[in-house]
């Protein structure tokens, strides 16, 4: 399966799902820009834009695939609390559209993250 992921994946949309049935939300808009990095060797490394100066994250590690799940074993990232983290994302593939869905950053926020990516040639 990591083979299957290896390689360039360009955003779709990133969102924020909720428990409680709210509608969902766009941390960095509807607008929003970005790229999946995932390497042969192991490697990820993820970059998101919004459509304002201040809005964007990134982080580079390392990932593991294992019970249709990918882990992003996060060792940099412009949001310093996120170094050190494992997170947990769901692998959905329908053709060239990957989606991965899982549980928020922080714990008890009562929402899950959707982040949907299209691989580039």
């Amino acid at each position: 399966m990591s083979q299957d992921l290896a390689g360039a994946w360009q955003l779709v949309s990133w969102s924020f799902e909720y428990e409680d049935g709210r509608p969902s939300e766009f941390p960095l808009g509807r607008q929003a820009r970005g790229l999946l990095l995932y390497t042969p060797g192991g490697q990820v490394s993820a970059t998101l834009m919004g459509s304002e100066p201040s809005g964007s994250l990134a982080y580079a590690g390392r990932y593991d695939v294992r019970d249709g799940a990918v882990y992003h074993s996060i060792e940099i990232a412009t949001d310093p609390t996120l170094v050190g983290m494992t997170t947990t994302r769901h692998i959905a593939r329908e053709g060239d559209v990957l989606t991965l869905s899982g549980p928020d950053f922080r714990a008890g926020t009562g929402r899950s993250q959707k982040i949907v990516w299209r691989r580039l040639p």
